[in-house]
């Protein structure tokens, strides 16, 4: 049962590379491929709660790791956006009206607006690209920064280690039911088929 989830839960690429260089592969992985690579950062999060929960990683430690990581990713993209960077100017070209409408919420409310970022998939990165942008002290921008990401970092690690532990019980609740639930499928199923028939003929009677 665990195989088939860790099957379902592996991202290509990711799961080998951070178990072959361990908790360095973490932070490497943070701070290069998931910069260009379609995999949310909270399914990477997920994978490492679910493989520390198998003994592979110390979740404190895959915690903190992945923090750093997370981090020094940020203060490069601050730095960057500061400086004017055309790197910069690349990566949000094709997202100016989202840059406009955070821009103005990190004026008016700056840690709720790292907040609602960092929570959105994907969205993460524009909080440090705005901060630099609009010339945000660097220590208040570290400290949020710091702040939101350490609460967002815990909590996917946790509900992919908490997710493991409750696998087994929720195999065994659902192992008396699955005949149940695969008949009623079935039933459905057939329902759907003959009602579809029903109108096919009736669609045909009426063309005639």
């Amino acid at each position: 049962m665990h195989s088939h989830l860790f099957y379902l839960l592996d991202t290509p690429g990711f799961t080998n590379f951070i178990e072959q260089f361990g908790y360095v592969g973490i932070f490497l992985w943070f701070i290069s491929f998931d910069q260009f690579t379609p995999i949310p950062e909270e399914i990477s999060l997920l994978i490492i709660g679910y493989l520390s929960a198998h003994g592979v990683f110390n979740p404190l430690i895959a915690s903190v790791i992945s923090l750093f990581g997370f981090i020094t990713v940020d203060i490069i993209y601050y730095i960057l956006s500061r400086k004017g960077s055309s790197f910069i100017k690349k990566k949000t070209k094709d997202s100016s009206f989202l840059v406009t409408k955070y821009k103005e919420i990190l004026k008016k409310h700056t840690t709720k607006g790292f907040f609602i970022l960092c929570f959105i998939p994907r969205m993460r990165m524009f909080a440090p690209i705005l901060a630099g942008s609009m010339q945000l002290q660097f220590k208040k921008f570290l400290l949020i920064d710091a702040s939101v990401l350490a609460l967002f970092t815990a909590i996917y690690i946790l509900l992919g280690f908490i997710f493991n532990r409750s696998l087994s019980a929720v195999a065994a609740k659902m192992k008396g039911v699955q005949d149940i639930i695969f008949f009623s499928f079935l039933g459905l199923a057939a329902i759907v088929f003959v009602v579809m028939v029903i109108r096919k003929k009736k669609k045909e009677k009426r063309n005639l």
